[in-house]
């Protein structure tokens, strides 16, 4: 994550949303070419390999178990954290084990159930624990231990000062009152400070009214099992991402629109394009119902000693009216904003716009053409997290040498 501070760019004013018909996939409307009011600008990714790590061979350092995260910092070193290992591996930029962070252990410097690790530009650390979040040093030296008590805590990133910013945040408190989870209004966005001081709401995302029909499956499944609704199918997803001053870039509407939230939680400024959201059809229905019957079938691989869950069936699924035009948003090393577009039949494989904090429209890579890295470094150093044909995990790393418009 981007933690550390620079000159705040400055904020266009509110690109209007003009008026458009067609799907998310559309070229958006017949403005200028080059400008987010204008058609797609297709762009052509010219690319390098740097390294890929990962092996089969049980006895290498990079035999991963479940990679969940992977960052850069500025030297370009690449930080992956293995959460079936406890560790993070640091790899130079040449693809070499430069040193082994943490470790399973509850002395200082280990790591136990640990949900999240933060790196910074630096290459310090924030490990989250079920109940602590250690701070390492570059070198991944022990800095200090914060016991959590604020709550539960689920965060992969931090201001510039250190604060944590968190979307799912429940107070220890409010559980023990009632026995449950309680339901917040709206979709809040919390600031969680690292000095046992109150949590804040930052910002309030916006969220569908609620449907009845898509309330939860009830509570009478047997102890130990978790019995979940189907819901509702394409509500508006939650996308926000940090730029290095520590606004942040989110989504949270049905139409293409990305309001910069500021440090003080206000709107500061918004990108939008004419691009209408695509109405829910039955051929897109079908589409979704088998990735949810997909999901459903991983889940039930996993086997948990704890507790067991149960998911309504995928007939049980309602569905939203139209499917939101942006499927998922991430920052990258030189703060441009990459905005995936929904697909034709509602998943989030669409095209992916480059646009500018200053609302700047740079261009539109096509679906299946480079797609969203897990990590953007810096000189265009992208890492991505891959699965190959027996489910071992491994990290590609490859550098992004141009942009160039197509035609």
């Amino acid at each position: 994550m981007k933690t550390n501070p620079k000159p705040p760019l400055a904020i266009a004013p509110l690109v209007l949303l003009a008026a458009s018909c067609g799907d998310a996939s559309q070229d958006g409307a017949p403005g200028t070419r080059g400008t987010l009011d204008g058609p797609d600008v297709m762009l052509n990714a010219v690319t390098d390999e740097v390294f890929a790590v990962g092996s089969v061979v049980g006895d290498n350092w990079d035999t991963f178990g479940n990679v969940r995260s992977v960052a850069f910092d500025n030297g370009g070193n690449l930080h992956i954290f293995d959460s079936q290992s406890e560790h993070i591996l640091v790899v130079g930029p040449a693809g070499s084990l430069v040193r082994t962070v943490g470790g399973r252990g509850e002395g200082p410097g280990e790591f136990g159930n640990v949900s999240s690790a933060i790196v910074a530009r630096d290459g310090s650390y924030t490990v989250l624990g079920s109940s602590r979040v250690d701070l390492l040093a570059p070198d991944g030296n022990f800095v200090r231990s914060v016991t959590l008590e604020q709550g539960l805590i689920l965060s992969d990133m931090a201001l510039p000062d250190g604060r944590l910013v968190a979307s799912q945040f429940v107070r220890i408190a409010d559980f023990m009152a009632s026995g449950e989870f309680p339901d917040p209004e709206g979709r809040p966005i919390h600031v969680i400070p690292l000095d046992g001081s109150e949590p804040t709401a930052h910002y309030t995302a916006w969220d569908l009214p609620e449907d009845p029909a898509a309330e939860d499956a009830g509570d009478d499944s047997e102890p130990g099992t978790i019995r979940l609704s189907a819901g509702r199918a394409f509500e508006p997803g939650l996308h926000f991402d940090m730029l290095t001053d520590g606004r942040l870039a989110l989504a949270d509407s049905i139409g293409y629109r990305v309001k910069l939230i500021g440090l003080d939680g206000g709107v500061a400024g918004v990108i939008e394009r004419p691009i209408a959201p695509l109405a829910v059809s039955e051929t897109i229905m079908e589409a979704e119902r088998e990735r949810y019957r997909e999901e459903t079938r991983r889940l039930e691989s996993v086997r948990n000693r704890t507790f067991q869950i149960e998911r309504e069936g995928a007939e049980a699924l309602v569905f939203a009216d139209e499917v939101p035009v942006i499927g998922d948003l991430k920052v990258d090393w030189e703060d441009r904003i990459w905005v995936t577009r929904s697909g034709p039949d509602g998943d989030d494989d669409g095209p992916t716009d480059i646009v500018t904090p200053d609302a700047r429209y740079i261009g539109t890579l096509a679906a299946d053409g480079l797609r969203t890295p897990d990590a953007f470094g810096p000189d265009g150093l992208l890492a991505y997290i891959e699965l190959d044909e027996l489910e071992v995990p491994t990290v590609r790393v490859i550098r992004l040498v141009a942009l160039d418009p197509e035609g």
